[in-house]
């Protein structure tokens, strides 16, 4: 019996190894798009996550065979990584500048995953299938989000934060943006700092790459941060 079962074991491994490999392919690709647009985790962290979760499905569902009637639970290892790469993407939403970033990076760590588990649970046209998926709504809807930026008819959102060393700081701010009025406005203290800061969320009809909000942020040292809203 255990001859045979190293046998069958060996016949499959092949499958088994290929399952990996496109784990890894898959997350390689949802990395690209990551660390195109600089964003915290990227190729490695992706790739490593999906074939990470591939393997320790493989595990869940395969190491246990042996055991006395073929006994196993095939979800408790998977479950564990639910919660593992829940932590891992906590850890990437922080705050940087009183903004909170890190969303969208994290919840496409936690699907990387499940596509990883997909895989090694031998979903394969699945996985695939919502690799390409994520890959829209990361590539695709970004794209569809600056097509309607430059439709005069429709405003994209953004946010800001600066200090108020004077007041017509506010009114250079809005001329750069073609603003009149902000949507919210919130004044607050950051802590170690004297001079108070206002938060602001605002529409606009200018088109902003992220080049030009970097040389806007640096050739205006009142702006603390300076983001769109959408990710």
């Amino acid at each position: 019996m255990k001859v045979e079962f190293l046998i069958d074991a060996f016949d499959d491994i092949w499958k088994l190894i290929l399952r990996l490999l496109l784990a890894v392919f898959c997350g390689y690709i949802i990395g690209m798009e990551r660390k195109a647009r600089s964003k915290e985790a990227g190729v490695r962290t992706h790739a490593i996550v999906c074939f990470a979760s591939a393997l320790m499905m493989l595990l869940s569902k395969y190491a246990f065979i042996d055991m006395p009637g073929g006994q196993n639970d095939a979800g408790r290892i998977a479950a564990q990584i639910v919660t593992g790469v829940g932590f891992l993407g906590a850890g990437m939403i922080f705050y940087r500048r009183d903004i909170l970033q890190g969303l969208t990076t994290a919840a496409g760590v936690w699907a990387t995953a499940g596509i990883g588990m997909a895989i090694g649970a031998g979903m394969v046209i699945t996985g695939t299938v919502a690799s390409v998926i994520i890959l829209f709504i990361q590539i695709g809807m970004h794209t569809h989000i600056s097509k309607k930026a430059s439709n005069p008819n429709i405003r994209v959102a953004m946010k800001a934060v600066l200090r108020i060393d004077d007041i017509k700081n506010i009114e250079e701010f809005k001329s750069i943006f073609g603003v009149n009025d902000f949507l919210k406005c919130r004044t607050f203290t950051a802590t170690g700092e004297s001079t108070p800061r206002v938060e602001l969320e605002f529409l606009t009809r200018k088109i902003f790459s992220i080049e030009k909000i970097y040389e806007i942020t640096l050739a205006n040292p009142y702006i603390v941060s300076l983001e769109t809203t959408e990710e």
